[in-house]
């Protein structure tokens, strides 16, 4: 192991500890700015804990005490007690009648306060985006945990309240348990239709993704690649539905549907009034679905729903750097990579921008990390208005920005750069910037044979002599600038003299 990899990596370690031992007292605080996000997506919560008297102030408080706890290694945790907690929650929640659904989003909401008093600290500081991985690593485990615990404890109570339906209410918790250990798209389609095969006695069925306007097959159960277009022309998206019913309060909407080969019901995915999927399962055998079964599907189509966004919205972030909406580093070496390996097949060009905030440092210094983060922002929106739409805008460090240009040679790379730098000083004289935003910029272009680290370097070697000249030139220009003197005057006119 390299050395110095394993002391950045145990400084990341103590440095979040220690960060998360001193914003404990930062919780309560915290905890009333994200009951504000809590009342926007779920009022209907915030109402109900008015009316019952519920301080949800120190709710939110005490799940981001929580959170921050368990990025301490200082201290033994007391896990029964979390669990139990969020065990208590739920069953609480359930009783007053509010969806699950809204108590796992108030969680993410949580989850990204206690990120936000993490990384407010260390903005810019050495080791940031080490410290900042380690968190959310160890912070998603936490979530899930406790996901798993509030989930456990609701359907405690659901379960209490229908004995009648006891298989079918094991049925939800064994797919709410199983999504909740994934945030893969793919993985969490596969585990929902097969888990609701299994607690309905269903032999076969399919799920389908909707991407814009259409709908395309995620994972089949029962299906010969060659029944795959049968079963959908008969039950899936498009086909005709037999009978319709609601299920009860859920948002989801269950079809019978009419096919001479299959008995199934087809349910449309929905979640807050979007459809993000379809779900069919069914059998060739007979079976006439009850009231039951379409309560049952009802509720599981609301949880897969909510799986699905949750992992696509996970999967957004994890391309995605949170302050700038461009692509994070992980995203843009991906993006290199078959760009390189398209420009190889093709015998197509490509270039690779790099660019650098120059005076971060100074602005975050002089008027604090959120004139910085604004800076920051800037940089990005300026980059998107300059590069064509097939171009990859990444920030891939605290100040440094990337842009994989396909199809470019130097020539046009360089009149990008051109108009970027315009852009950006035009940017902050309309905002009214203060302290004025300079960039500088490296570019260079991909050679057949290379791999996309070799004119990543090439670009960030030019880009550290941009960097170097700016600086001598600014110097220059600070050298030349004469002091005035005013002497009074003579013969009745001023004196001026330049020293």
């Amino acid at each position: 192991m390299n050395p110095g990899a394993e002391s950045g990596g145990s400084h990341a370690v103590d440095v979040l500890a220690t960060l998360a031992s001193g914003l404990g007292v930062d919780s309560l605080e915290s905890g009333k700015k994200a009951l504000e996000v809590v009342r926007a997506r779920s009022p209907e919560m915030v109402a109900l804990s008015e009316q019952t008297g519920e301080d949800l102030v120190t709710t939110s408080a005490g799940f981001i005490e929580m959170l921050l706890a368990s990025l301490r290694t200082d201290v033994d945790l007391p896990w029964a007690e979390f669990e139990q907690r969020s065990r208590d929650y739920g069953r609480l929640r359930a009783a007053q009648g509010l969806p699950l659904e809204s108590l796992i989003d108030v969680l993410a909401v949580y989850r990204r306060a206690t990120m936000e008093l993490i990384s407010r600290p260390i903005q810019g500081k050495p080791h940031y985006e080490e410290i900042i991985a380690l968190a959310q690593s160890r912070l998603e485990d936490i979530t899930e945990r406790l996901t798993t615990a509030l989930a456990r404890g609701y359907l405690d109570y659901i379960d209490e309240e229908h004995r009648a339906r006891e298989s079918e209410m094991y049925g939800l918790a064994a797919i709410v348990s199983a999504m909740g250990r994934s945030l893969d798209l793919m993985e969490t389609a596969e585990v929902a239709l097969v888990e609701s095969l299994a607690a309905l006695r269903l032999s076969t069925g399919a799920m389908w993704l909707r991407e814009r306007s259409t709908y395309k097959v995620a994972h089949t159960v029962g299906l010969d690649p060659d029944q795959v277009d049968g079963f959908a022309r008969q039950t899936g998206p498009h086909a005709k539905a037999a009978a319709t019913a609601m299920g009860g309060r859920s948002e989801s909407q269950v079809d019978r549907v009419a096919s001479p080969e299959w008995n199934a019901l087809r349910v449309q995915l929905r979640v807050k009034g979007r459809s993000v999927g379809m779900m069919t399962v069914g059998t060739i055998a007979d079976r006439v679905f009850n009231t039951s079964d379409l309560l049952f599907l009802a509720a599981v189509a609301d949880q897969v729903a909510i799986a699905i966004d949750r992992a696509r919205q996970f999967a957004s972030e994890a391309r995605t750097d949170h302050l700038t909406g461009l692509a994070n580093r992980r995203e843009f070496e991906r993006v290199m990579e078959r760009e390189v390996a398209l420009a190889e097949r093709h015998k197509r060009r490509l270039s690779l921008m790099m660019i650098d905030l120059d005076n971060l440092k100074r602005i975050n210094d002089r008027m604090g990390h959120s004139a910085g983060d604004g800076a920051l922002r800037l940089v990005a929106q300026q980059l998107m208005r300059v590069v064509r739409a097939s171009d990859v805008c990444a920030r891939v460090g605290g100040d440094e920005f990337a842009v994989a240009m396909p199809e470019t040679d130097l020539e046009r790379a360089g009149d990008v750069a051109t108009r970027l730098r315009r852009a950006v000083e035009h940017g902050a004289l309309s905002m009214r910037s203060p302290e004025h935003v300079d960039v500088s910029v490296g570019i260079a272009a991909w050679s057949a044979g290379q791999d996309w680290q070799t004119a990543y370097q090439a670009a960030d070697t030019d880009l550290y002599e941009d960097k170097r000249r700016r600086k001598t030139v600014r110097r220059w220009q600070q050298e030349d600038q004469p002091a005035i003197k005013i002497f009074g005057r003579a013969g009745g006119r001023r004196r001026v003299s330049g020293a």
